[in-house]
């Protein structure tokens, strides 16, 4: 057994036993805890609100959730929506560590069991990565403490609850539609080294070889110096996809001047200040934004005075100062923000249907609901509607498809930052995954790789052409053995022109793609039963014996 196992093992022995010997004593997150708020039942937020090697680097994103989770729990008490009830909130930095999540978890499990003013665990809220939200669910899981997600996630993640079902081939479709809007011919992708990246990247090779996107290399990150290099032959265009901690050091690093890239796609993962955090970029960003619905409670509370306050707020406007580019129109909200406001009134609206269901309408947090147990607690979470309680404390919420079991239908903003150093982002168009509509830019032409074509000098507004919804399954994630075929099976000008219909002219099947020589072999039997028919059609005619009227 892994040292790591071992000591998980021995965490959840001790808050099973060791509470019952410390009498008397009042537990604490210790230094893990940014901000609590006591109430009769308690959610604990997990939130990597800083990242980085010495876990110093602020997260724009991540103080727009703890904002979002701190107001939502606000207008809940305010308006009483659990009658009699107050909820209240941990929030932990976990730093974007497993480990660190894992013992933050159990810690809070502990205090609220031992605090001198004990309290009810409704679960967690986070963490924001597949890795640590599924080793939280699983250590969490005997303690019967549920796991939301504060935000839709890429892939789908086991003893975890998400309230929106993950859907990333439309992320990647959507990616793709902005690619070939741009007449983006050739590309390598690198993504994290994490479940949610090498999702993305399967999805986006699946898009890619419908949109007939030639695909050059697919490299997992690693050492960063190193996949430069491997990227220094091309193609130019470079799209990074995963969790946007490392998708932003990547981007540092393969747009840094001289580095491989001559353009850098990122899809989701650039935060929502792009200028302040990848200033240091000098090539060309293309960074697709999820929309999310503008929630004026929530925008005002963000707005308010910042140096009112210490703390993250601050750390927040001293790295949106260190931006020298950065004007108002480069801010944005991200799409996280709303989803964590939903993710508590789920967890209010379980909260109020299990009171009306276990003790009626009388206040106060009765034993039984306490009582509850994990699968029928988890139950009615993954079943509350969100509309009660939104249309109430935030109306802009009731259409936004928030509601546990919803799937996710992401759309996109486009930006364009022609380099971090030289000029601030513009919204240039919006994507999804049937199309892709970008007004004009003009973009060095990104070099060509060894079996891949070009693209053209200049981006024209556009509107791509709508894909099937339903992808073969996806081939293996390497680089080509060998220069694709120019045969396109749509049959456009270039084909018509430089092929002919001698069998000499057509290309070999060594050199045909799957999905070619199927279509040639269902156009040949095609053709076989048309001449069959017509045949057996025309012999019956002429040997049937006339008929007299």
């Amino acid at each position: 057994m892994s040292s790591q196992a071992v000591h998980l093992a021995w965490m959840i022995f001790l808050l099973h036993t060791g509470v019952r010997l410390c009498r008397g004593a009042c537990l604490t997150v210790a230094d893990g805890e940014i901000y609590s708020v006591w109430g009769d039942a308690v959610i604990t937020e997990l939130l990597p609100l800083h990242y980085g090697e010495h876990c110093d680097k602020i997260g724009m994103t991540e103080v727009q959730i703890l904002e979002a989770t701190k107001l939502a729990v606000k207008r809940v008490n305010e308006l009483d929506l659990v009658p009699g009830v107050k909820i209240g909130l941990r929030v932990v930095d976990t730093c974007g560590e497993v480990a660190r999540s894992v013992k933050l978890a159990l810690a809070s499990l502990a205090s609220d069991a031992r605090a001198c003013t004990p309290t009810v665990s409704l679960g967690f809220l986070g963490p924001g990565d597949a890795a640590s939200a599924a080793a939280v669910g699983k250590a969490t899981r005997t303690l019967q403490a549920p796991v939301v997600a504060y935000a839709p996630r890429t892939v789908e993640v086991t003893d975890t609850i998400n309230l929106i079902t993950p859907a990333p081939q439309r992320s990647a479709k959507a990616a793709v539609q902005v690619l070939a809007a741009m007449q983006v011919q050739s590309l390598s992708i690198v993504h994290t080294p994490d479940e949610e990246g090498r999702s993305l990247a399967e999805h986006f090779i699946e898009a890619a070889d419908y949109a007939y996107r030639c695909v050059e290399m697919t490299l997992e990150a690693g050492d960063e110096e190193a996949i430069a290099t491997v990227l220094q032959e091309g193609p130019g265009t470079i799209v990074i996809l995963g969790t946007k901690e490392k998708s932003l050091s990547l981007a540092k690093t393969l747009g840094a001047p001289g580095g491989p890239a001559d353009l850098i796609l990122m899809l989701d993962n650039a935060g929502p200040v792009p200028a302040a955090e990848l200033g240091s970029v000098a090539t060309p960003l293309v960074i697709l934004q999820r929309t999310a619905p503008t929630i004026p409670e929530y925008v005002s509370n963000l707005e308010r005075d910042f140096y009112g306050e210490d703390g993250p707020r601050r750390e927040y406007v001293a790295a949106m100062s260190k931006c020298d580019s950065c004007e108002p129109s480069d801010f944005g909200y991200d799409a996280s923000a709303p989803a964590a406001i939903a993710a508590v009134l789920v967890y209010a609206e379980a909260l109020r249907e299990a009171q009306v269901t276990k003790c009626g309408t009388s206040g106060g947090l009765c034993n039984k609901v306490k009582e509850l147990k994990f699968e029928e607690w988890s139950d009615t979470l993954s079943e509350a509607s969100l509309h009660a309680a939104a249309s109430i404390a935030f109306p802009d919420l009731v259409d936004a498809n928030f509601d546990p079991g919803s799937e996710d239908y992401p759309r996109f903003a486009i930006k364009f930052m022609p380099s971090g150093t030289f000029g601030n982002i513009t919204q240039v168009g919006h994507a999804d995954e049937t199309s892709a509509i970008l007004g004009r830019m003009e973009i060095l032409e990104p070099r060509c790789g060894s079996y891949c074509s070009c693209s053209t000098k200049e981006v024209i507004v556009t509107t791509t052409t709508p894909m099937p919804e339903i992808l073969p399954e996806p081939d293996n994630i390497t680089a080509p053995t060998k220069p694709p075929s120019q045969f396109n099976i749509i049959g456009s000008d270039n084909w018509w022109v430089n092929k002919g219909w001698l069998p000499k002219s057509i290309d070999t099947p060594t050199n045909l793609s799957k999905m070619e020589i199927a279509t040639y072999m269902t156009a040949f039997s095609f053709f076989v039963v048309i001449f069959f028919s017509a045949s057996v059609i025309c012999i019956y005619s002429i040997q049937k014996t006339p008929r007299r009227n």
